[in-house]
Parts: structure tokens; sequence; C-alpha cells
């Protein structure tokens, strides 16, 4: 019997993803790949400042993904999910803990007296919870919002993440709004002030992703990150590495 329902058709999100979902897999994919070279990073005589680099890269990456889902998902899932507002909170309760960990990482990274009391290990495990927490969340935020999509609306907001990620803060912010007309201004003016201190202090933030290639074997993670993997080195070993106290 033939669909007799005016308007373009809904995803079926119960036999393929939507292309919401395939991106925001893609982008998930990259994040852990950089995390992961990120915590393997150890100071070398050759790159004394390797794990700078990565780590820096890694918390660009992350802060600029969590601002454009703020500008382009959140708004969409806020009018069309229900309970939309409940959930866009509960979303951006777990981003701003993301985001505390970002502001950990980085004082521990460069010797702030309020992080010298956790280790290396200890950081990155808190990290990492959190931000498996935050993946989890978002897919299921994702997932639901497709449901109420058409094709056409799962691939406009799918391309206009990686557009947002370009004008978005590198550095976390997490007692400023995140959502609304004062959240995009915010990231605005965060992402202005951000660009300048990461140019003054000649730091390292990747001006697109490398598509589907993996973090550590693509042309331009390379580049951004000045390494190359060497094939007979694994790259996605999350074997522990010691402490970086000693």
């Amino acid at each position: 019997m033939p669909n007799t329902n005016s308007g373009p058709p809904r995803l079926d999100t119960s036999e393929v993803q939507s292309p919401l979902d395939r991106a925001l897999a893609d982008e998930h994919a990259y994040i852990r790949e950089l995390a992961a070279m990120a915590e393997r990073a150890r100071p070398t005589d050759d790159d004394p400042r390797l794990h700078y680099r990565l780590a820096d890269t890694f918390s660009a990456v992350l802060c600029r993904h969590l601002a454009a889902v703020d500008d382009v998902v959140l708004p969409k899932a806020r009018k069309e999910l229900s309970h939309g507002h409940a959930r866009v909170h509960d979303h951006v309760r777990h981003a701003r803990g993301l985001e505390h960990t970002l502001h950990l990482l980085k004082a521990r990274l460069y010797g702030d007296a309020t992080a010298l009391h956790r280790t290396w290990d200890e950081v990155w495990l808190g990290l990492e919870d959190w931000l498996d927490d935050h993946v989890k969340h978002e897919q299921a935020l994702v997932h639901a919002l497709a449901e109420h999509l058409t094709a056409d609306e799962a691939q406009q907001l799918a391309a206009r993440l990686p557009v947002a990620e370009e004008h978005s803060p590198t550095r976390p912010h997490p007692y400023t709004p995140h959502t609304g007309l004062i959240g995009r201004l915010a990231h605005r003016l965060w992402a202005r002030a951000d660009s300048f201190w990461d140019d003054a202090e000649a730091r390292i933030v990747p001006r697109r992703r490398p598509g589907r290639a993996h973090a550590g074997e693509g042309l331009l993670s390379r580049y951004v990150t000045g390494i190359s993997v060497r094939r007979s080195e694994p790259t996605r070993s999350r074997e522990r590495p010691g402490s970086t106290d000693s």
C-alpha cells in the first residue's frame, strides 16, 4: 500500500544511522584517538614538549566539538524532543563537568599548584571517565533527535557541525553560558580571545578534522601533531603508561 502521508520521509533509525549519528560517531572516534596519543606521549630528547603539544591539540579539538554541539544540535533538541529543555540542561551539565576536567589537565600539564597533588595517570583516568559519560549522553540525545528529523534535516545539521567548530572556543569555559543567544555570543567572544592566546603561546590548533582517517595515521594529523606514526608501533594500544611524577 503506498504511503499517502505528505511531507518528506522521516529517518528509520531502527535500521540505519542518520547522517548526524555518523558525523558524531566519526567525531568521537577522532577525539578518542587524540586522547590516546596525548595520554601515551612522553617528552623525548628530540621533542621535550611532545606531551604539551598533543594534550593541547586534544583539548582544543574537544572544546570546539562541545561548543559546536551546543550551537547546532541543542537548539533543535530543545524544540523537537519531549522534555527537550530538561534533556538539554542535562547535556550541558555533563559538558561542564568535562570542561572542568580539561581545566585540570592543563593545570597538571603546566604545573599549576592546584593540580600538583594529582598524578598524570589520575588526571587521565578522570578525564576518560567524563569523556565516556559525555559520549554516551550525546549519542543518546542525537539518536533520539534523529527520530524527529527528515534525512535532509539530519544532513544539514551534520554539515553545520564542522563549520561551527571553526568558529568555536579552543579552551574550556565551564562557567559561561552554553546555550541560547547568549551562549552563542559567548562562544564567539571566547573563540576570538582563545585564538589570540593560542597565537601568543604558539599553541597548535588544527583547522579541520582529517575525516575518517585515524588521527594517528592521517596526513593532517601528522602535520598537526608534528609526528609520524611508525607502522611497527601499535596506534590503538590503551595500555596505561607509568606516571611522569618520578
